[in-house]
């Protein structure tokens, strides 16, 4: 569906301004679309299916075909032509996101007061000696993202004195006129990145004329150029004199090419302030070095070869505020080097081979920033850094230790502290400076926190302590000074460590609980901590939110209360002594208190059992008969394990005392026989299991006094006539099991059962598993319990259970074999279905357009309607290509197209990064995270990059898309990653129902392809306003300097940060462009 205008269309508004027609997949334009709009200024056509300039209305053809007859003569065609162009005061027209393939010859010339010309990301690849004539006002252009090879020399001669930004990254360009910028003396910003300008011949007659160097006339007369843009080319050298006309130039970017020194080029630019040399292949600073660069105050050489930095080599850049050396191969640094740099504020060392920084940086009182991670540091003291330090990342190195030896944690101002990934093993209270705000700690090797560690830390925010192996911590070693009310409590985040659930880590449990005390912090990720149970039958390890309390417990060998007065004496029955092999456990109050002598290789009950004991474990001893008393004076056992102990015998008085116990294991014994009151004293007994003895006689007294009994496990015995009927005597009884046990066939006895059975089958467990038998001598196996019945019985009394037994087989063999048939196939059919119930529902959706069982709310439906894009995709920068040539293509070109918004292609290069992720998914029905190892170790490791999509993709679910790209090892995933590939739709790249899979997770078009909102909103109406300023100003005095974490492509300039950070938890440095 395409938007189609009519010729007469806006007639009737002839006042108009502002037009934008984006968006509306629009092919052409009726001829004189725009002519009623005397008053139009502004007109956007960006993002249509516009294939030919002309189609836009402003080539002024009847003066084309003027200047053809002044050379050819009149043509009765051109002499009575009615056609007439009309000219437009449009200022700004905006043909970006088209599908152009050239520029033609006057194909502006009817907007004689254009100011602003973008026409971007095309397919341009041809322009015109006169594309640009008559546009004698223009003063921007941008050409950037099309495939540009190369530029008529003439070019901008109609716009030459007012032209002033000139944007041709991103092309194919490989040539530069002599003369093509020649006299643009009000020229401010020139961006030639991403091209193909380069040094290397491939034959003497391929692309003819490829420049080797940029050499001393390419920019000749560019007087009053700020702003110069040539990285990410292949440029190996640049003439000595190739800047000598540009004496105003502020901002050089030479990064992204191959240049193996620093250029002799630079010497004695006065003017420059920012020089980006990073991404080359520089190995030494010494020579030509910086002569006469004394206004420089960024230098980026991030991404070089340098090894050693001399004590000289800055000695020429006086105002050097920000200095970037990250991603080299650096190893030594003289002591000196950074001394005579009065005014540097921020320094980038980081992915470097350096094992020591003492001296580096003590004596430079100005340095507000540092960061030295993923080196090969060992030891750290506060004293080798300056007291007005405020951001220190010292992360992945090899620090044993946060040393502060002088004691200088009072004085320091450092705000924030990125210590992870290191070798720490303990915390100090001096370990951590009083004026952080910030500390991250995570990913060490920590087992100890020093009580009162975090006391005075008054300015603390946020302390990440998880992924360490803490296993116990005292409350103490949270505390906090008294938070004032208006201010929020710290965050703490401790997940991750195996603490285990004894005694002492109680209060863990409820620890944001205390917010009324305001003395403790709160622990944002207490639901994901998990514990180790110090004794547990079921479970070792449980969440630490849905442990009870009396599952925190510690062992004990002795222990006497303190109103225990005989605890000198050998007989105190308040004394409790631990039995020998054995292992006792109690909780905090000593309300739960587990004796353990499992397998402990007793013949008989232990004498010690302490008299408190709630829980007692016996099994897999040898006991044989349990003698009378055996348990007295046991008053709060209340569970009690002796199974599998070769017990063979229980007596009258065996359990006496012991009114509170609630469960008693016994299977897996000897027992032969209950006689009727063994289990009398239990008058609180809730569960009983005597499964798997020898049980043949059970008394119809057994179970009459155990009123409370709700579970009675009584299979795998030798029970032949038990009177079950009189189980309706524990109103309680839930669950009964009795299959195994050789029930007698007697007409009289299983009639009785039979009645008692049917009331109660609810309750019996297995009950198609019992049987009965018609002769206790023979064995003969009769029918199941559930299908006895009166035939039967009547057969056996007439003696002829022969017949009986050929009459059962002959009667249930062929309905359960087909019964069983039935059951194998569905079983299976079912489990087939589980098995592949994805790939069925692709399927189904692909071949009949509907998405089976599939669950969609009105209100996701109503929100989708306004959402502007189809799909946000996140993706590596490395893996653009993939993503731009594969991916993209495959979704935007399909009949109906998915609406797609690209991280690097889409993106404002200049907007902070975490706010840009956050608008793009809420404007998007869909997230892609294009998953790989470049993600994994580039985006996935920036903190704004990570917690933005954290943000907002944790309230969404079924939102998510995950892209498997290349091979990905566990071990290189950290859990949070598992977790989200675990929750969400993955699918493999190179899957042969990939596309298919994709499709039927991305929203459905045929609800909403003819709503959508028709405003980019990551367009800029000018590059200007898009953060192209060519001269930044520079940082602001360092008493207003906020901390910062960054490290983005697009902010050239940001602080890197450690991996697991919110969005919002850092601010951007100054300049971040030259930072990152």
């Amino acid at each position: 569906m395409s938007l189609e205008i009519a010729s007469e269309s806006f007639t009737a508004v002839r006042q108009l301004e502002k037009l934008d027609l984006s968006y509306n997949n629009i092919w052409s334009f009726p001829e004189n679309l725009f002519c009623p709009l005397t008053n139009l200024v502004y007109l956007n056509v960006s993002s249509n299916r516009l294939q030919d300039v002309s189609d836009l209305g402003f080539r002024e053809r009847a003066m084309h075909q003027a200047l053809i007859s002044e050379h050819e003569g009149p043509s009765p065609s051109t002499s009575t032509s009615p056609h007439t162009s009309c000219s437009l005061d449009i200022e700004v027209l905006d043909a970006s996101v088209n599908q152009f393939v050239l520029m033609p010859e006057n194909g502006f010339m009817a907007l004689r007061r254009l100011k602003e010309l973008h026409i971007h990301d095309n397919e341009i690849s041809m322009v015109a000696d006169k594309a640009l004539s008559g546009l004698k006002q223009l003063q921007i252009i941008d050409l950037s993202n099309n495939k540009i090879v190369a530029l008529p020399q003439d070019l901008f001669r109609d716009c030459r004195p007012v032209i002033k930004e000139i944007y041709l990254q991103n092309n194919s360009i490989s040539v530069l006129s002599p003369s093509l910028f020649a006299n643009l003396d009000q020229l401010l910003a020139l961006d030639l990145s991403n091209n193909h300008l380069t040094s290397t011949w491939i034959n003497e007659n391929t692309f003819t004329g490829l420049i080797r160097m940029i050499d001393a006339y390419a920019l000749n007369g560019l007087y009053v150029l700020s702003l110069l843009s040539i990285d990410n080319n292949h440029l190996e050298e640049l003439h000595p004199e190739a800047f000598r006309n540009t004496s105003s130039l502020q901002d050089l970017n030479l990064n992204g090419n191959r240049l193996k020194k620093v250029p002799t080029a630079l010497k004695n630019m006065r003017l420059l302030r920012t020089l980006d040399l990073g991404e080359n292949q520089i190995m030494s600073l010494e020579e030509p070095g910086f002569v006469g660069l004394h206004n420089v105050y960024g230098l980026r050489l991030i991404g070089n070869k340098i090894e050693n930095i001399s004590k000289e080599v800055f000695t020429d850049l006086p105002s050097l505020q920000i200095l970037n050396l990250a991603r080299n191969k650096i190893k030594q640094i003289d002591m000196d080097a950074f001394e005579t740099l009065s005014n540097l504020q921020a320094v980038r060392l980081d992915a470097n081979q350096l094992k020591d920084i003492q001296g580096l940086f003590v004596n430079i009182p100005s340095l507000l920033w540092l960061n030295v991670s993923g080196n090969q540091i060992e030891w750290f003291d506060y004293a080798v850094i300056p007291v007005g330090l405020q951001w220190l990342d010292v992360h992945s190195n090899n620090i044993k230790e946060l040393r502060n030896n002088y004691r200088l944690d009072k004085e320091l101002r450092l705000q924030t502290l990125d210590a992870s990934f290191n070798l720490m093993t303990k915390i100090f209270t001096y370990s951590i400076p009083s004026s952080i705000e910030l500390l991250f700690l995570n990913d060490n090797q920590i087992t100890q926190v020093e009580a009162q560690t975090f006391v005075g830390k008054t300015n603390l925010t946020r302390v990440d302590l998880y992924a360490n192996q803490i296993t116990s911590m005292d409350l103490n070693a949270l505390r906090l000074t008294p938070v004032d009310p208006g201010r929020p409590l710290p965050e703490f985040y401790i997940g991750g460590n195996p603490f285990q659930c004894d005694c002492t880590m109680e209060w863990l449990q409820r620890i944001n609980k205390l917010d009324h005390l305001r003395q403790h912090p709160r622990v944002m990720d207490l639901e994901s901590i998990y514990c180790k149970l110090l004794y547990n039958r079921e479970r070792t390890y449980i969440p630490l939110i849905e442990a009870e309390s009396s599952q925190f417990l510690c062992t004990y060998k002795t222990h006497c209360f303190t109103l225990c007065h005989c605890c000198d004496f050998d007989a105190c029955d308040c004394e409790m002594t631990c039995p020998s092999n054995c292992t006792c456990y109690h909780d905090q109050p000593w309300s739960a208190n587990i004796v353990d002598c499992s397998g402990a290789g007793y013949a008989e009950i232990p004498n010690t059992i302490p008299m408190d004991a709630t829980e007692l474990y016996l099994d897999g001893n040898n006991f044989g008969g349990l003698t009378s008393h055996a348990f007295i004076g046991r008053k709060n056992l209340k569970i009690l394990y002796a199974n599998n102990s070769n017990i063979d015998a229980l007596y009258n008085n065996t359990f006496s005392g012991l009114k509170r116990l609630t469960v008693l294991h016994l299977e897996k014994n000897n027992i032969k026989e209950l006689l009727g009151f063994e289990l009398s004293p239990l008058e609180n007994l809730r569960e009983l299991h005597l499964q798997d003895n020898k049980i043949h006689y059970i008394d119809n007294r057994t179970f009459m006094e155990l009123r409370h009994l709700e579970v009675l496990r009584l299979e795998g015995n030798n029970i032949y006539s038990f009177a079950v009927w009189q189980f309706t005597m524990n109103p309680y009884l839930v669950e009964i099991s009795l299959s195994r046990n050789p029930w007698s066939c007697d007409c009289q006895y299983m009639h009785k059962f039979r009645n008692w059975f049917k009331n109660n089958l609810g309750k019996v467990e297995a009950s198609d598993k019992i049987t009965c038998i018609f002769d206790n001598v023979t064995n003969a196996v009769g029918p199941l319990m559930s299908d006895f019945n009166s035939t039967i019985c009547t057969s056996h009394v007439g003696g002829s259970s022969s017949i009986i037994e050929n009459q059962v087989i002959n009667d249930y063999l062929p309905l359960l074999l087909i019964s069983l048939f039935v059951f194998v196939m569905s079983s299976a059919l079912i489990c087939g279905i589980f098995y592949w119930r994805r790939e069925l529902r692709v399927w189904v959706y692909y071949h009949c357009g509907f998405r089976m069982c599939y669950k969609s709310t009105a209100f996701d439906d109503e929100a989708d309607k306004d959402r502007l894009f189809d799909a946000y995709i996140s993706y590596s920068v490395k893996d653009e290509a993939f993503v731009a040539q594969m991916l993209a293509p495959g979704l935007e070109s399909t009949d109906p197209s998915f609406r797609l918004c690209l991280h690097y292609r889409d993106f404002n290069a200049s907007a902070y990064v975490a706010d840009t992720i956050i608008e793009a998914v809420e404007s998007s029905k869909r997230t892609i995270i294009v998953l790989s190892k470049n993600f994994i170790n580039n985006e996935w490791c920036r903190f704004e990059f990570k917690t933005a999509l954290h943000e907002v993709l944790k309230e969404r679910r079924r939102r998510l898309i995950i892209i498997l790209l290349g091979d990905l090892p566990n071990r290189d995933m950290d859990p949070e990653l598992r977790l989200c590939l675990k929750a969400n739709t993955c699918i493999e790249w190179g899957d042969r129902q990939f596309w298919q899979k994709l499709r039927f997770a991305m929203p459905d078009l045929r609800k909403c392809q003819y709503h959508r909102s028709t405003v980019n909103i990551y367009a800029s109406v000018s590059p200007v306003g898009a953060g192209r300023a060519p001269a930044p100003t520079p940082p602001p005095p360092p008493g207003k300097l906020p901390p910062l974490l960054a490290d983005g492509l697009a902010d050239r300039l940001g602080m890197p940060t450690s991996v697991h950070r919110d969005h919002h938890s850092h601010r951007m440095p100054p300049h971040a462009q030259l930072w990152a």
